[in-house]
């Protein structure tokens, strides 16, 4: 009796602190995780408040986890004006969204746009796989599509975001109907990124990870990468193109995360050069990589085509942890964009003389957060350890 006593206090105790951040516990005898609510304010909605209603209710019967409730104020406030539907996301669950009356006109399904906006407050970034029965494809698909429901792999998305004990972080993002409006931030490949505008001949693909080549038989990745039996060099695609080689050996660097890896056979591609110095606080880089489509972790695979960002080299300080004479503190351009999983190792270049020079690998995040992009990067320094590199590949070619 006093156990049970106990049990229903300390439950009163957690749905109390969950209420005051706008997030409900809804308990059960058969409950096996709690279910969480999103509060959404629609009162500014106007004629469009009966969309954004159906739209909660198509997520509440698609989903488990969490479930959408109108209340004044809310976790979620909806507006109206004349420009692309959008929405503002200040955390999982939390942000404002607009529907936009230039979708409207144009003859986008209403109810279909209040979903796919919702979908963005529960954590799903855009996917414009111009397919209809994605929910998440928004204005790529035709204007002809209706479908107002979430595919199963999107429903499932978002209850694993809202499952378990803890909700799980997302960055702040922001999103734009339309993918041709300059406002459209959502998150492809190498976060904030774009499909690689070059056939970078250095790329190297390392079985979940990125590489570049350094000489005709020797790349470099990041140390905690796994070493696979065998790499793809000299495509940008990690499924066809390039050769295929054998990896015969790997050195880490005793200091930071470098790999190298020796391969089986020479290749025929300009492997990139690495400078003496990686250069100072403010010069423009770029990264490239193979990394997931979007910013919390698992919440997708690695594209096809690697992806690239231009970013700069930032002060130190702005990494947490970082080892300042031998790796390189990289903006998270924008604020929401750089390096995420399946870009480790991967190459950060900058051009000297026309030439991409190959001036770090990619390591980790330089906030200690799980969720990408939410803060600078930290890639290995290659121009410090170039002697140590030299050495162990018996001679670089020259820079």
């Amino acid at each position: 009796m006093v156990r049970r006593h106990l049990l229903r206090a300390a439950t009163a105790v957690v749905a109390a602190v969950l209420a005051a951040t706008g997030l409900q516990a809804v308990t059960a005898a058969t409950a096996s995780a709690a279910v969480r609510t999103v509060y959404y304010d629609a009162s500014r909605a106007g004629e469009f408040r009966t969309n954004f209603d159906a739209a909660a209710r198509i997520w509440n019967s698609s989903v488990s986890n969490v479930q959408l409730v109108a209340r004044t104020p809310g976790n979620v406030t909806v507006y109206v004006d004349s420009g692309w539907p959008r929405a503002q996301v200040t955390g999982l669950g939390s942000g404002r969204v607009w529907m936009g009356w230039q979708a409207v006109d144009q003859g986008y399904d209403r109810t279909r746009i209040a979903t796919h906006e919702f979908g963005h407050i529960l954590g799903l970034p855009d996917r414009r796989t111009g397919l209809c029965t994605d929910l998440m494809s928004g204005s790529s698909a035709p204007v002809s599509c209706r479908n107002a429901n979430p595919s199963a792999a999107e429903a499932a998305q978002v209850d694993r975001l809202f499952g378990g004990a803890a909700l799980a972080e997302i960055a702040p993002q922001g999103y734009t109907w339309s993918n041709s409006d300059p406002g459209d931030v959502a998150t492809p490949m190498v976060v904030g990124g774009r499909p690689a505008s070059e056939n970078y001949p250095f790329m190297v693909y390392v079985s979940g990870c990125t590489g570049s080549l350094i000489k005709a038989n020797w790349a470099v990745t990041a140390k905690h990468c796994g070493t696979p039996a065998s790499v793809r060099v000299g495509s940008t695609n990690r499924s066809s193109g390039g050769t295929v080689v054998s990896v015969t050996r790997a050195v880490n660097h005793p200091t930071i995360d470098v790999k190298l890896l020796q391969l089986g056979s020479s290749v025929s591609y300009a492997p990139a050069p690495i400078p003496t110095t990686s250069g100072a606080v403010g010069t423009a880089t770029r990264i490239i990589g193979w990394g997931q489509t979007c910013a919390p972790r698992g919440c997708g695979s690695a594209p096809l085509v690697a992806n690239e960002l231009d970013t700069s080299i930032v002060a130190d300080t702005r990494c947490l942890g970082i080892n300042g004479p031998y790796e390189i503190c990289t903006n998270n351009t924008n604020g929401n964009s750089g390096a995420c999983y399946g870009d480790s190792g991967g190459p950060q270049v900058r051009q000297i003389n026309g030439v991409w020079n190959l001036i770090g690998a990619t390591s980790r995040a330089g906030n200690n957060n799980s969720t990408c992009a939410t803060g600078p990067s930290i890639y290995g320094d290659l121009p410090s350890i170039r002697s140590w590199i030299n050495t162990q590949v018996g001679g670089l070619p020259a820079a």
